[in-house]
């Protein structure tokens, strides 16, 4: 297993213009993905042993995510969402309807109509936290997608992630550094 610091712009794996990628640019196997524009900790396998059971994991959520976001607009000091998602339409997922999806969220500083806030999504459903908090009318900050204002990148930003003990190795938490512009 290795847990890479993944950059904005760059897939996670092969996109159809045969861009660049996180998968081909190091030979190692996808386990879970991070949209283009997220940064932030990605698990990947070195073997497909390794990646069948990471794979594993993340789909019987033993493998926990927490998230950095900043949106646009008001929420309540925690919460937590519950709201499914379906399938891809003209680039967003559609919302309220499809596979159950639930995301818990802290705010943890407000200013000038701005939020940031950890996110802990419960699933792992393809642009859960962008989708989720646009049904709150609180979109992420450079996300026009889902509803949210331009910004220099989008303000999503997968911070630590727990890894559940695997072959006799102990429990760890992973944390990749916090960009610049994620303090408020």
């Amino acid at each position: 297993m290795q847990v890479l610091e993944k950059p904005v712009g760059i897939a996670v794996v092969p996109s159809r213009d045969g861009g660049p990628s996180i998968e081909r640019e190091t030979g190692l196997l996808v386990c879970h993905r991070l949209d283009r524009e997220t940064s932030g900790c990605l698990v990947m396998a070195r073997t497909p042993e390794g990646q069948r059971a990471l794979s594993q994991a993340f789909a019987e959520g033993r493998i926990q995510k927490e998230y950095l976001a900043i949106i646009v607009g008001h929420v309540p000091a925690s919460g937590e969402i519950d709201v499914p998602l379906g399938e891809w339409k003209r680039g967003r997922v559609q919302i309220g309807t499809g596979r159950a999806a639930k995301t818990r969220f802290e705010v943890r500083w407000r200013t000038k109509g701005r939020a940031g806030v950890l996110v802990s999504p419960l699933t792992g459903r393809t642009h859960q936290i962008r989708a989720h908090f646009s049904t709150l009318n609180a979109p992420l900050l450079g996300d026009p997608t889902y509803g949210g204002p331009a910004a220099d990148r989008l303000y999503l930003h997968a911070w630590r992630v727990r890894l559940p003990s695997f072959d006799g190795e102990p429990e760890t938490w992973v944390t990749s550094p916090i960009p610049p512009g994620f303090d408020g």
